[in-house]
């Protein structure tokens, strides 16, 4: 009965983070993670490993939809091949230091830096609009490459694919709406892939983990809820249309409001 509980609740898991990454136009990560960091406790998994088990877990649900979103990406013209070979080393070179930092913080700390990003992004979200921008053109050199490090940094640290950095950054400096989705699918294919690598390799023999895992992946979760991703998220985007994005972008900012509350309270009360 423990199982079967287990599996329902992951499966509906997978319904809402991918019905919400097609409605909302965001990564499934920043959705799939506090439903990690609520049920993996429930259902056993000790609370040295919750938040380095989340990440993990979620970075390899993103492999498959971004692969299959990049690839739409390509055929439909939007990837800048030049922009991106300015943008994907230094985004990888952030992936892999944040990977190595992970090894050594602990799962409160991780749990800390998710629940000050995702406040972040709320207040970002409810308080701009998507056609919000500051300049016409996107930094070069150095800035650029600062840009895509930190992205690449954070989001590996907290189990996103960073679309929720990079796009609303590179639309704020002017990039096309398009081409900044395209940007942000493109690297989380990097930062999925190489995330969900690195977080096997960072779990190896670390207790406390699930029966069915490799490193800090729960392949229980990826087995039963990657389907119902996939499903879902048609249905999301096909509301999403139907809607007021700036609406939308509103609702999905005070969810995830009350989601960074509650994990706060519950970090320092």
């Amino acid at each position: 009965m423990h199982w079967i509980a287990y599996v329902l609740s992951l499966l509906a898991a997978g319904v809402v983070s991918g019905f919400a990454s097609g409605l909302f136009g965001v990564g499934g990560g920043i959705v799939r993670v506090p439903l990690f960091l609520f049920l993996f406790p429930i259902f056993g998994v000790h609370a040295s490993v919750v938040m380095h088990l989340a990440a993990g877990t979620s970075l390899t649900l993103a492999i498959p939809s971004s692969m299959s979103a990049s690839r739409a990406q390509f055929q439909a013209g939007n990837i800048d091949l030049s922009f991106l070979k300015t943008w994907i080393p230094a985004l990888v070179l952030g992936v892999v230091l944040g990977l190595f930092i992970m090894r050594y913080v602990s799962d409160r700390f991780l749990t800390q830096v998710f629940t000050f990003i995702i406040l972040a992004v709320s207040i970002e979200m409810f308080f701009t609009t998507k056609d919000f921008k500051l300049t016409d053109q996107v930094p070069g050199g150095a800035v650029r490459g600062a840009i895509a490090f930190i992205i690449g940094f954070f989001s590996t640290m907290v189990g996103l694919t960073g679309g929720s950095f990079t796009t609303p950054t590179l639309t704020t400096f002017g990039y096309s709406i398009h081409r900044s989705i395209a940007v942000a699918t493109a690297g989380g294919l990097f930062i999925s892939v190489i995330g969900a690598s690195g977080s096997v390799f960072n779990g190896i023999h670390v207790p406390g983990r699930p029966e069915f895992s490799i490193g800090y992946v729960d392949l229980t979760s990826v087995l039963v809820m990657a389907p119902a991703v996939l499903l879902a998220a048609p249905y999301g985007v096909g509301l999403a249309n139907r809607l007021s994005q700036d609406r939308l972008r509103r609702v999905f900012a005070v969810f995830l409001f009350i989601v960074s509350l509650d994990m706060f309270f519950d970090l320092y009360f």
